[in-house]
């Protein structure tokens, strides 16, 4: 039996509607591989690998991490497809809210007809994000990343629900199948705690600007050389990379999301399959 660590980190936010994607990084490494780099980034004062310094090898820590037996994964969601799925529990309630207001008309001040709705959306977003594409976000890197003879502490950097909300979505996903344990982490500016998360941080970024479509030769680069050599297969025809509930359904509500999401994979794999 060997122990793994297991660290992940986010890139966009899926409450921001001006963020096209939520992704997520997983990286996998043994324990004492991770505690060899820990210790040589404090002995040899290293900077930490943030997106700058990995595609600038940066004292040669691109080379370092190369060396070692690190396995990789990403997941992502396409957060229009989130919010104009159509979801009868959420179109429901919703419903239910807009009667109830015009039935207080004459009871709300104006400002509360419209604040009102909107932060009972926010909440019904959020429980539904969580517990049905995050924790398929964990699920697909769980069944991808973990094998039941081992064992695995996944280290995440704090995520943008409550800890105790997180965990139970994360135990749930992990059940009696693994022996896994998740602890929150935190990136301390200036200090090699957490290389891990640090990592996945700036992998998770780099990874959002491909999807983003911005000007990133330098990244493409560095993910085919040095990562999607050692990911493990995708869903989207690339290693590395699952695309969560791929492909698009079109009882989603929208005819556009296929052929979106078929123009978004296709660009993907041009780039880097290229």
């Amino acid at each position: 039996m060997e122990k793994y660590f297991i660290f992940s980190d986010e890139s966009g936010s899926w409450s921001n509607k001006s963020d096209k994607f939520y992704i997520r990084s997983w990286v996998k490494i043994k324990e004492h591989d991770h505690l060899y780099l820990e210790g040589l980034w404090k002995t040899k004062k290293f900077p930490k690998p943030a997106e700058n310094s990995l595609l600038k090898n940066s004292n040669g820590i691109s080379d370092e991490f190369k060396k070692v037996d690190f396995k990789y994964f990403f997941t992502f969601t396409k957060l229009d497809e989130f919010y104009s799925r159509k979801f009868y529990v959420r179109d429901k309630i919703l419903e239910s809210v807009s009667l109830v207001i015009s039935q207080l008309e004459n009871q709300l001040k104006s400002y509360m007809k419209s604040k009102i709705p909107a932060k009972i959306q926010e909440g019904i977003n959020q429980i539904m994000f969580l517990n049905i594409y995050e924790a398929y976000h964990i699920e697909n890197a769980v069944n991808i990343l973990c094998e039941a003879e081992n064992v695995f502490e996944f280290y995440f950097d704090k995520p943008q629900f409550t800890e105790n909300d997180y965990l139970e979505v994360f135990n749930n996903q992990i059940g009696n199948s693994y022996k896994a344990s998740l602890i929150f982490a935190r990136k301390k500016e200036g200090e090699s705690n957490n290389l891990g998360v640090y990592y996945a941080d700036a992998l998770a970024s780099m990874f959002r600007r491909i999807l983003d479509k911005q000007n990133s030769t330098k990244i493409v680069n560095y993910l085919k050389n040095n990562i999607l050599t050692k990911s493990y297969a995708g869903n989207i025809g690339t290693n590395g990379f699952n695309k969560i509930f791929y492909p698009v359904n079109k009882s989603y509500g929208s005819g556009e999301l296929k052929s979106e999401e078929s123009n978004l994979v296709n660009n993907i794999l041009s780039r880097l399959n290229s």
